[in-house]
């Protein structure tokens, strides 16, 4: 049981981490690329709202983002 209580206590610590990673990145194509591997995870439900705001934004820079993208698994993964 405590093995459980300090893996919850750095999850939690965890969080915070990773939600500035999210939202100060710079790139829409990096975010969407983060926003990706949350979900890969199984970890994009921690962080729903900071990912309907991402998405949201990379909608609206998705041809911009296309415009300059040759490789298939980046454009896959943005589509």
């Amino acid at each position: 049981m405590k093995e459980m209580d300090a893996l919850e206590r750095e999850i939690e610590a965890l969080k915070p981490k990773v939600r500035d990673m999210l939202i100060s990145s710079e790139s829409s194509k990096k975010k969407i690329l983060f926003l990706y591997l949350l979900v890969s995870l199984g970890l994009a439900y921690h962080f729903e709202d900071e990912i309907k705001e991402s998405l949201e934004d990379g909608l609206q820079k998705i041809e911009e983002m296309m415009a300059s993208e040759d490789d298939l698994c980046t454009v896959s993964i943005i589509f």
